[in-house]
């Protein structure tokens, strides 16, 4: 009776019958029961859907056969199961995904991965550019399609792809600059084929920080010029990959060439003071942590604050306490200091101390960070508890010594009282040439 209702059928009952009523009642119930159904079977059909397993999408697909997500799904676990990839049928569903909704960019993105894994470069290809024509703007698709171009040979319309890219999205530059060098040969080819036009600043910093650590540091440098000489748009995080490549590639004299160009443009604080080589020997600004500044280790049992207001001189100082009581070496602070191989210079500075309970107490250390043997001394140390005073020594850089490390160093202690507590305040550090030859060396032990 009920599927004759659905029709329509023309049911002769006297209207005022059980009967009549009845089917009355039925006839308005059948939509609901319908959609209720339905909203059951899709309900179903989600929660098998969620599942991550070949079954439950299966029946997710038989029971909505018209949501184009459980194909999909369907095909990434095909493709991607550890030990069951089967691509055929990976490249299969992901199809039927794209034919179910074609205007979904990443249906398309991901049949193009899968098929260029499964050796169809044609599918990969064509799914590739239709991911991009529908959505144009996406980094992620401009990288796949990008790389799925240059495993076709077509090169060209890579790098145009590559260019594009990192106009959208400067954070692909290493990726895109790796893949590159690989295809064309050499930093300058790169930087020539896939940097967009116009001033760049931040892929052009990244651009040499990767030319440097590629070994390309003369066209690094060339091109460094050449952005210095129209004006430094840079911040300090664009051009600090640079500084450092530029130090640990063995080219501390760029480095500082660079360090005082960005000072110059205001890209960092100012540190002039003379002939002192020690950036911000006064601690006269929160340290930048890289570079030619004043850098902070995470050491057990030590602290360190860069503002304290009990300064020597100015209004900001550094102040290292030490706690637990053990007996550590330690060296939380640090600074690079480029010098003139074979040149003598004298290290002075102002410190104070509270309190300093070991025998081994603070000193500053100047070592070569390359060859401990060519120089590696220290003040004596600062223990107990003591006003503002001077400490230094002088010291003469090693034949190769181009760039020492400064730091504020406690060495484990041999004598009773061995553990230290206590603090430490530093101000007014600095390093300036000699003349002459040094007057003293003193010993790191």
């Amino acid at each position: 009776m009920l599927r004759r209702l659905m029709r329509g059928a023309d049911i002769s009952l006297p209207l005022g019958s059980r009967g009549a009523r009845l089917a009355l009642i039925l006839l308005a119930a059948v939509p609901g029961l319908l959609l209720g159904w339905q909203a059951a079977r899709i309900a179903l059909a989600a929660r098998l859907g969620s599942r991550l397993d070949v079954a439950g999408l299966r029946r997710a697909m038989a029971l909505d056969p018209g949501n184009a997500d459980y194909p999909h799904r369907l095909g990434l676990l095909d493709a991607y199961s550890p030990g069951r990839a089967n691509l055929s049928d990976a490249v299969r569903s992901l199809r039927k995904a794209t034919e179910l909704n074609p205007r979904k960019a990443q249906y398309w993105s991901d049949l193009a991965e899968v098929c260029d894994s499964a050796g169809d470069a044609a599918c990969a290809g064509e799914a590739a550019e239709r991911a991009l024509k529908l959505s144009p703007a996406t980094p992620r698709f401009e990288w796949k399609a990008a790389n799925q171009f240059l495993g076709e040979g077509r090169v060209g319309e890579a790098l145009g792809r590559f260019r594009r890219l990192l106009a959208l999205d400067p954070a692909y530059a290493q990726p895109v600059f790796e893949v590159c060098l690989r295809v064309l040969g050499s930093p300058r080819a790169v930087y020539q084929s896939v940097l967009p036009a116009g001033r760049q600043p931040r892929l052009q910093m990244a651009f040499l920080d990767f030319a440097s650590a590629q070994g390309g540091a003369d066209f690094a440098n060339g091109l460094w010029q050449q952005i210095s000489s129209e004006g430094i748009a840079c911040t300090f995080a664009e051009a600090r990959p640079y500084v450092e490549s530029l130090l640990a590639s063995g080219h501390p004299g760029q480095a500082a060439a660079v360090w005082r160009q960005l000072e110059r443009a205001g890209v960092i604080p100012g540190s002039a003071d003379g002939a002192n080589l020690v950036y911000n020997g006064r601690f006269d600004h929160a340290p930048l942590g890289a570079g030619f500044d004043w850098q902070a280790r995470n050491v057990a049992y030590v602290e360190t604050d860069f503002g304290d207001p009990s300064a020597f001189r100015g209004s900001r100082c550094l102040r290292v306490d030490y706690a637990g009581g053990r007996n550590l070496e330690s060296e939380p602070i640090y600074e690079f200091v480029p010098v003139v191989p074979g040149r003598a210079y004298r290290l002075r500075a102002e410190v104070r101390s509270d309190n300093i309970t070991s025998a081994s107490g603070p000193r500053l250390r100047v070592a070569d960070p390359e060859c401990a043997a060519c120089l590696d001394a220290a003040t004596p140390p600062t223990v107990g508890t003591t006003p503002w005073h001077p400490v230094g020594l002088d010291f003469a850089a090693g034949a190769s010594t181009r760039v020492v490390r400064l730091s504020v160093w406690r060495a484990r202690c041999r004598t009773f009282p061995m553990e230290i507590s206590g603090s430490f305040w530093l101000d007014d550090v600095s390093i300036t040439p000699l003349n002459s030859a040094p007057k003293e060396t003193a010993s790191a032990n």
